[in-house]
This record gives C-alpha cells, structure tokens and sequence, in this order.
C-alpha cells in the first residue's frame, strides 16, 4: 500500500536528516564514523521503500507530519542525537511486532523480514547502542535532561501516528487487520500504541530514565 511506504520512505528520509544534523555534536571521527553507518542503513531502507511508490505525491502527503517530529523535539547534545534513533527504531521494532501478523507480502521487504531493516543483531547496532549506555552512564549524576528530551520525542512521535491513523484508515485497517469501521480501526490501533508504550517504558527505565 502506497502510504504505508511512503510512511516508511519519509521516516528513512528524515532519520538520515537526523544523522547528519548530529554530526557536529559526535565528540570525534570514531563517532561520526558510527553516524556515517548508520547513515547508509537508513538509505538502504530509503532506497527500498521508494521503489514502492507509484509517483511522489503520497510521499508529499505524508513528509511534513513526519518532519515535525525533528523539528519539534530538535538533539542538543551527543547523548540525544544516540538515543533519538535508539528510542525510534525501539518503536518501530515493537509496533512492526504488534502488526506483522496482519501484513501481506505488499508491505513486506524483499528480505521476508523487517529485521535488518531495524538493524537487529548488527555491529552498528550494537555500537550504537553501547555508545548511547556509556553515554548516560558518564551523565549518571543528571539525566534529567535525556528523560525531558525522550518524553517529549514520544509524544511527538505518537501524536503524528494518531493523526495518519485517523487520516488514513485504509492503512490503518491494513496494520490492524480490523475492518469494522473507522471507530474500530481506531480502537484497535489505540490498543496497538499502548502496548508498544508499555515495552517503550520498560526500556527507558532500563537505561536509567524516567519514562
């Protein structure tokens, strides 16, 4: 379905947007170097997503809700531009989990899995994720800040999911296998939201945050 993609195309576009903007706060070139990975995984997935699309209208539809979430909840610091992708790919990776089972093979990648699309079990990953721990554990005094910053990314994050749900109730039939009408659709993908919170919490608090 050509929302879905171009959904998937704009937060790709938009989260190499955000690598690149975080590269002045990387403390060295190791860092950056780790940004640059990360970088061209978010084009592999771009360059997939938009072979999906018919023409560049859907991806006109749906790129400015997408880019108010970076515009909004902006990185100032090396610690947030890490846990930025860190909390999105967490969401992403819960709700693609949530919605799977209801997906046929037009919103599957070619791999048959969302899996290396979310990087699971990749050295960038991984680096990713041990670079953003070292961070807070070097901050352990006062992440007083990094809690505000994730609080208000989800919320932002959230209130653009709510709004495309309610705008596009094809997709959000599709992603909740529901097709009851629209108030269904919304229940059931309210329900959705709030189980990728509840593990969205549950990781937060394991890295020393407040949720």
């Amino acid at each position: 379905m050509a929302t879905f993609w171009a959904v998937v195309s704009a937060s790709a576009l938009h989260g190499i947007g955000s690598v690149a903007t975080g590269m002045p706060l990387a403390p060295d070139v190791a860092r950056r170097l780790l940004l640059a990975d990360r970088s061209r995984e978010l084009s592999d997935i771009l360059n997939e997503a938009r072979n999906h699309l018919d023409s560049l209208v859907q991806l006109d539809e749906v790129e400015p809700l997408i880019a108010s979430i970076s515009t909004y909840v902006p990185c100032s610091s090396w610690t947030q531009v890490l846990l930025r992708d860190h909390i999105v790919v967490g969401l992403c990776a819960d709700f693609l989990d949530e919605v799977e089972p209801h997906l046929g093979k037009e919103f599957t990648p070619p791999s048959g899995t969302y899996g290396p699309w979310l990087g699971r079990g990749t050295g960038t990953r991984v680096r990713w994720d041990e670079e953003l721990r070292a961070q807070l554990q070097a901050e352990s005094d006062d992440r007083s800040a990094d809690s505000v910053f994730a609080r208000k990314l989800v919320g932002e994050m959230l209130s653009v999911v709510q709004r495309l749900a309610a705008v596009h109730a094809d997709l959000t039939s599709a992603l909740t296998g529901t097709s009851g009408g629209e108030l269904d659709d919304l229940a059931a993908i309210n329900e959705v939201l709030a189980a990728v919170l509840s593990k969205h919490d549950e990781r937060v608090a394991g890295l020393g945050l407040e949720p």
